[in-house]
């Protein structure tokens, strides 16, 4: 019996399997039953139908007169009942019948406590494991995304929750991104879907910072279903906390209702902990690397001034001396003019080329001189005017905010991704937008094209996607990809925004 008094378990003897399944489904708890569930005494009847409460039995149910049932009592807990009916040889069932089905109730709730304590404890111990591994691995992965996947494949694997689903809290746009999904609805939903962050059961635990136990959503008029006609009986919710703000949310669904205990709560706010201070380390992680990249940064600059100075300056200084020495000799030699002079000019034609050598190693050539949006529709109309290709774009983010090293590689990931669909796809149409929410930069690139098979394409040969893999990946972030034979490719990176200065 369940902790709302509905039946989890109905086991017959005296029927068959055949006249079980054309009764149908459990009882509801109505009539004489219902009553024993509330009463919690025996209950003896010579004829069941005479009882002021009977309600008759359903269509197909065999027909029963003499009744006894006895509730299965624990320490005043209620955890099932025995039914007999039509006892054999007698009209009626005695008092003696009664006092050893009770003796018979007694020990059985002790057996069912047993089984239960040894189930729960043997329960308890498999997540004490997994919870302990979890801890050890969490701390080692230094990417959000893979960070957020590992906890929904732990509870998957190590707890056997039906759906699990990990959100990402957006508080500046008060939004939820699924990050995170395992279970029947893997392939149902997919990842990266942004909903308002008062929607669902986790909308809610996001904006109070508090655990949700939903054990029959059908009560509950705050569960959302990601998926329509396919909702979930059960609902749990926990919190992800860092510096005293919700940053994720973990939700587990059950396809029965009251699949979620304490122990469960409990499980979860303790991987929520350990979610935390991972996700913590990750920011650390990136504001040491910020530092140590504008470290770098400082000291190439220095680098670069010293080598300027000691190479170039120094030439175009000497050049200068050169000038004034042609010109107090002028008159003096005029026929020594002319040679020197040319030899001046050559030395700065090398001081120009040795500058345009520094830039050139500092800044791809297309974007000298011009913001990367401005790049990248100039490398969008030469698609179009080369292929024939249609491109639509829509970028509303200002990508002049984004630092050298964004700008450098995602313009190299635009080239790339755009070479690839003249090269190979074969596409009329072209979709290029830019995104930034829930402090993550969203490129999206897709054609009509032919498209081609993941699970059996080389894609190290000819396609170039590792290549926008790795470019992805220099910012921290990640490449996803969509294709299939005959319906075009999509090409997504996710880079976190954290990883880059803005400038002032």
């Amino acid at each position: 019996m369940g902790g709302n008094g509905n039946l989890t378990q109905f086991l017959t003897s005296g029927i068959s399997q055949e006249e079980r399944d054309r009764i149908g489904g459990l009882p509801v708890g109505k009539g004489v039953l219902g009553l024993l569930r509330t009463d919690h005494n025996p209950i003896r009847l010579p004829d069941l139908s005479e009882h002021p409460q009977s309600v008759g039995f359903p269509p197909n149910h065999p027909p029963m007169k003499s009744f006894l049932g006895v509730p299965i009592v624990y320490k005043c807990r209620v955890l099932g009942n025995i039914y007999l009916a039509n006892k054999i040889g007698a009209e009626e069932f005695s008092e003696d019948d009664e006092a050893l089905l009770s003796i018979f109730a007694a020990q059985s709730a002790v057996a069912i406590e047993n089984a239960r304590l040894f189930e729960n404890e043997s329960r308890r111990s498999t997540q004490v494991d997994v919870l302990n591994r979890a801890g050890r691995e969490l701390a080692l992965i230094p990417n959000l995304g893979e960070l957020l996947q590992a906890v929904a494949d732990l509870l998957r694997e190590g707890f056997s929750y039906e759906n699990v689903q990990v959100f990402w809290v957006d508080q500046a746009n008060s939004a939820l991104q699924l990050r995170a999904l395992v279970g029947i609805m893997e392939d149902k939903v997919p990842l990266g879907g942004i909903r308002p962050a008062d929607q669902g059961i986790s909308g809610w635990a996001a904006k109070h910072g508090q655990k949700v136990v939903a054990n029959d959503v059908a009560k509950d008029s705050r569960y959302y279903s990601l998926v329509d006609g396919d909702a979930a009986c059960s609902n749990l919710a926990v919190p992800v906390t860092v510096s005293e703000q919700v940053v994720a949310v973990i939700n587990v669904e059950g396809m029965e209702p009251d699949a979620f205990d304490d122990s469960d709560v409990e499980t979860l706010e303790t991987l929520a902990d350990q979610l935390a201070v991972a996700v913590e380390n990750i920011q650390l992680h990136r504001q040491q690397r910020d530092q140590s990249r504008s470290l770098t940064v400082a000291e190439e600059r220095d680098r670069i001034g010293r080598d300027l100075h000691d190479g170039v300056i120094q030439s175009i200084y000497a050049a200068g001396l050169t000038l004034e020495d042609i010109a107090s000799r002028a008159d003096k030699e005029p026929q020594e003019v002319r040679p020197r002079i040319d030899s001046v000019v050559g030395d700065l034609n090398q001081s120009i080329a040795d500058i345009r050598s520094y830039i050139m190693d500092l800044r791809p050539r297309e974007l000298q001189g011009r913001r990367l949006d401005e790049a990248v529709a100039s490398l969008v109309q030469y698609l179009e005017d080369r292929s024939g290709v249609k491109v639509k774009i829509d970028v509303p983010v200002d990508m002049s905010v984004l630092c050298e090293q964004y700008a450098v590689n995602l313009w190299h990931i635009f080239q790339e991704s755009l070479s690839n669909i003249e090269k190979y796809a074969n596409a009329k149409t072209v979709t290029l937008s830019v995104s930034i929410s829930d402090d993550t930069l969203t490129l999206d690139i897709a054609d009509d094209g032919d498209g081609f098979d993941l699970e059996t394409a080389e894609l190290g040969r000819g396609y170039g996607l590792p290549n926008v893999k790795d470019l992805a990946e220099r910012l921290g972030g990640m490449l996803l990809i969509e294709s299939a034979v005959g319906q075009g490719t999509r090409l997504k990176v996710l880079v976190p925004m954290g990883y880059q200065a803005t400038r002032p």
